[in-house]
């Protein structure tokens, strides 16, 4: 009589155990695309960046970076990777001490290069400011 007693306990204890679990939950169904971001700015590919060129930050009407040129090596850059995009110089380079802009043309678009030298860190920091 125990061990029908036992498997009937056994047995109950089983269907209640079955009767409280979740039911099975059905497959996830396929996720609906997420919604694109919103696009960001790029570098146009006739304005170059110099090689070394840190913390970039671009938005759609400029782009900053910081980079370890002394200023007659970036102003020598913008004045050679300017003119092979295209670019004509506007003038000479306005510069006061380690301080400066570069202008430059190309159809129309007019595009101002600033820097400025910090002779402690011996970081140049620079904005071109986009039409």
């Amino acid at each position: 009589m125990r061990v029908y007693l036992l498997g009937r306990l056994l047995i109950g204890l089983s269907l209640l155990v079955l009767a409280c679990a979740r039911p099975p939950s059905p497959a996830p169904s396929p996720t609906s695309p997420v919604a694109p971001l919103r696009p960001t700015p790029t570098i146009r590919p006739d304005l170059p960046l110099p090689p070394d060129a840190f913390n970039l930050d671009v938005t759609a009407a400029r782009i900053a970076f910081d980079t370890r040129m002394s200023v007659q090596e970036l102003v020598e850059f913008y004045n050679t990777r300017m003119q092979e995009q295209g670019w004509q110089v506007m003038g000479a380079p306005a510069q006061y001490g380690q301080v400066g802009n570069l202008l430059f043309q190309k159809a129309g678009v007019v595009v101002n290069i600033q820097y400025q030298h910090n002779d402690l860190t011996q970081i140049t920091s620079v904005q071109i400011t986009l039409p």
